[in-house]
């Protein structure tokens, strides 16, 4: 593809850049997925394919972090790429079927199943990307097919590089299969920071050509398409306004009269808006009728005649603020805010007043000079009102809305559709203070006042400066962000630390787990007592693990860990050593002191390795036996007589002399990482009342169910079981959550979860972590201690419930 935008280049170069880390994360996750699924396998041939498809995937994994790459830079910048991008859709299965051969057919078909299982992952970052590209490339509207980053091509190159270096097809396919999920997960991440570099850039989007399908006499629309769906010109869905399309014709829904137009509260179906945000037809163009202005007038004149008192209880509004301040922030009844709603004068001035909002809604209709103005107004209003509703925002943020729509009123007479653009600056901003305001669940605490004092300032700021230029909006908006981003760098550096030791413990187990395996491979293993493969899987398997992510230089055997495990198990073969106690003797104390070493690397204190330390003792009793024999001159000492009259090492002997079980003899894979004593501190699991993790902590089995700050027991929503596991399944990263811990209940955010789904890190104010288990979270969860917050994005939610009123409006009433 010949590219000559400097900008273009500068994409291509990030995605690059993070190439290696991608498809290493990809293969590390699909690794943890087929061995899982392994685990799970009842039939012995499809255990040892599931077991070979991991084994080879993590043999290549350092070939294709080198290759990769390359062959994504090749798939960029290749001169057959322009024709790839403008490539007709597949053919159909039958005609297909026909063409190649059946193990092609299969591999196809993966790849197409993991481009659909990317899709649903990626769809709001992509949906901007692909516009943002479509602008970038010089085109007039969306073609999502002529992006060069869509997913398609990252599917397309890691099959070619997967083809390149395993020629089993069915491999090939275990390891698409397993790479949805994670190819997902990592392209949404880099998506979104290709967003953030082209809006920092200016880059506008491009808007899509919009096929609207004709209904059916049930008001339902025809072929495959769901209702509401929009198609673009590539036939990629347009992003989901909330709004459904409309006729071509747009029959059924004509625009009001002029006089309903001119009403302060006009009365008309949302399904208006939804037209308006959809389509720029004539019909909107046209000028407003000398009626409009007439029944503006009778308007404004019964408004100033029922406005006898302007007057705001100032008193009361206080109260109002303050009933419910003793109550625990999770029990505390969202407060009635809405677009009538009296707000405080000391905050907010002259538009404290329903009455002083709606005059200048007015006086902007009077203004007005085409429909789409007056139109326009009605919307700014009517989500305004939407959002004050919004129960998830604390109800300060709520009244800030209602108090901006003065200044959010001027910004439709400029441009009456801005609400529908996400990029647009006013709507950025409400949805960026709404956004951050997530962070804080007390509207009375005092990091919250920190928060919302500069935003009431900047936006009594604009409703002041009476500016129709969105670039105002923006610099506002800046402003606060650059706040924001400082007041975070604190907390950041503690978060980055936290999610630094539980990322490495998590690398370094999925390591760990490698290396046990291997070792269950060695022959001399077969007949090992099981307290020493105990050993050997458990704690010196991370030892060797810990070595080697620590290890710069490149060595084999740093440490020389991996030699130690080739002593200790000749070291406990009483038939071999009791020949030759002699090597026995000189290797014990350098084997020892390896042992120590690398355990200590680890943090083990010497109390938590003293019960492996005295098992290995009895299991070299019997050459130690045979030592203090010899010293004592015993000629016969060689002879293993007097070891049958041993006495308190004998019973012992008897247990962990045994060879291994077959259990023992293999490996398992731990549900989470192994952390030190100095990363479950620096993870906050030390900090997360309650916890189960692993062996480090004794769950306190009265905390599952632990009353509320209030001292009551907690409730059942809805007097039904929270299905827990659901709830947990269905936090991404981002999300906000309200947790008690230590008597506290705080508002944290999920910024990391395990790739297994097992651990979990949560960060509560100043970057104070919370880890805890799958099994913490849904206890919590169960016991009400944990309640996840519907933070998606206000002003879109708005814009959906509108479009849900009108279904419910026009579904038709049961007898």
């Amino acid at each position: 593809m010949k590219v000559h935008s400097p900008l273009l280049q500068q994409c291509f170069a990030e995605v690059l850049a993070e190439a290696p880390k991608l498809v290493g994360r990809c293969v590390d996750a699909a690794v943890i997925g087929l061995q899982e699924a392994e685990k799970q396998g009842r039939e012995v041939a499809q255990r040892d394919r599931l077991a070979t498809a991991w084994w080879h995937l993590q043999q290549l994994k350092p070939l294709w972090v080198r290759t990769y790459p390359e062959a994504l830079r090749k798939a960029l910048q290749g001169e057959d790429f322009d024709a790839s991008l403008s490539r007709p859709m597949p053919l159909s299965e039958s005609t297909y079927l026909s063409l190649v051969e059946d193990e092609a057919v299969t591999e196809s078909m993966e790849s197409t199943r993991l481009v659909q299982s990317v899709q649903p992952l990626v769809e709001q970052e992509l949906s901007v990307l692909d516009a943002l590209m479509s602008s970038l490339l010089g085109l007039d509207q969306i073609r999502a097919e002529m992006n060069p980053l869509r997913p398609e091509v990252f599917v397309r190159v890691l099959r070619d590089v997967f083809s390149a270096n395993e020629t089993d097809v069915d491999i090939r396919t275990l390891w698409l299969r397993h790479c949805g999920r994670p190819l997902g997960g990592e392209l949404k991440t880099l998506y979104g920071r290709l967003v953030q570099l082209l809006q920092r850039a200016q880059v506008r989007e491009a808007g899509y050509r919009v096929r609207l399908t004709a209904q059916s006499p049930s008001g339902r629309t025809g072929g495959t398409t769901a209702p509401g769906a929009l198609r673009g010109a590539d036939g990629r869905g347009v992003p989901d306004t909330g709004f459904d399309a409309l006729p071509e014709d747009g029959s059924g829904h004509g625009l009001p009269s002029m006089p309903q137009l001119g009403r302060i509260r006009p009365r008309f179906e949302t399904q208006l808006y939804q037209d308006f945000f959809q389509r720029e037809d004539s019909r909107y163009e046209q000028p407003l009728e000398p009626s409009y202005y007439r029944q503006v007038n009778r308007e404004i004149a019964a408004m100033e005649q029922a406005a006898v008192d302007d007057h705001v209880d100032e008193s009361r509004v206080q109260e109002n603020r303050t009933q419910y301040r003793d109550l625990p922030v999770v029990d505390r009844p969202a407060r009635e805010v809405d677009i009538s709603t009296q707000l405080s004068q000391r905050d907010w001035g002259d538009y404290a007043t329903a009455h002083q909002r709606s005059r200048v809604l007015m006086e902007l209709k009077q203004k007005a000079r085409r429909v789409a103005q007056a139109v326009g107004l009605d919307v700014v209003r009517t989500l305004v009102n939407q959002v004050a509703q919004d129960p998830q925002l604390l109800a300060p943020v709520r009244e800030a809305v209602v108090a901006l729509e003065p200044a959010l009123l001027r910004m439709a007479m400029a441009n009456p559709r801005f609400f529908r653009e996400d990029v647009h600056p006013a709507r950025r901003l409400v949805e960026s203070v709404a956004q951050r305001s997530f962070k804080y669940n007390d509207e009375f605490a005092s990091e919250f006042e920190s928060f919302f004092l500069p935003v009431q300032q900047a936006f009594n700021g604009l409703n002041a400066s009476k500016t129709e230029d969105p670039e105002v909006f923006a610099g506002v908006l800046a402003g606060l962000q650059q706040r924001w981003d400082e007041q975070d760098q604190e907390a950041l550096k503690q978060q980055d630390d936290g999610l630094q030791h539980i990322r490495h413990a998590e690398e370094r187990q999925a390591l760990a787990d490698q290396v046990a395996w291997e070792l269950s491979q060695r022959p001399d293993v077969d007949h090992a007592p099981g307290v020493i493969l105990d050993f050997l899987y458990g704690p010196w398997a991370l030892v060797i693990a810990s070595a080697q992510l620590a290890d710069r230089e490149g060595k084999t055997d740093p440490g020389g860990y991996r030699k130690a495990v080739s002593n200790l198990l000749w070291s406990v073969r009483k038939e071999v050593t009791l020949k030759r106690p002699a090597q026995l003797f000189q290797i014990i104390p350098s084997l020892l002191n390896t042992l120590h070493s690398g355990l200590d690397m680890l943090g083990k204190t010497r109390e938590e390795t003293k019960p492996f330390f005295d098992a290995l003792m009895r299991l070299h009793e019997p050459v130690l036996s045979l030592r203090r024999a010899c010293i004592r001159g015993d000629a016969s000492a060689s002879a293993p007589a007097p070891l049958e009259i041993s006495t308190g090492s004998m019973s012992m002997e008897l247990d962990e002399t045994l060879p291994a079980t077959p259990e023992q003899r293999k490996p398992r894979q731990n549900a989470q990482p192994w952390l030190g004593r100095h990363e479950i501190e620096a993870a906050g699991f030390a900090d997360t009342v309650p916890t189960d993790f692993a062996e480090l902590h004794e769950l306190e089995p009265s905390k599952a169910s632990a009353p509320d700050a209030s001292g009551a027991e907690p409730d059942q929503e809805d007097d039904h079981e929270i299905n827990a596991a659901a709830v947990l399944a269905g936090l991404r990263e981002g999300d906000w959550v309200d947790l008690f811990s230590r008597r506290e209940w705080l508002r944290a955010q999920l910024i990391w979860a395990s790739s297994r789904g097992t651990l979990f890190m949560f960060v509560s104010r100043g970057g104070c972590p919370h880890s805890m288990t799958k099994r913490s979270c849904e206890r919590l969860i169960a016991g009400r201690l944990l309640r996840p917050i519907d933070s998606r994005g206000v002003v879109h939610k708005a814009i959906k419930t509108l479009a849900e009123q009108q279904t419910r409006s026009e579904e038709p009433v049961s007898a």
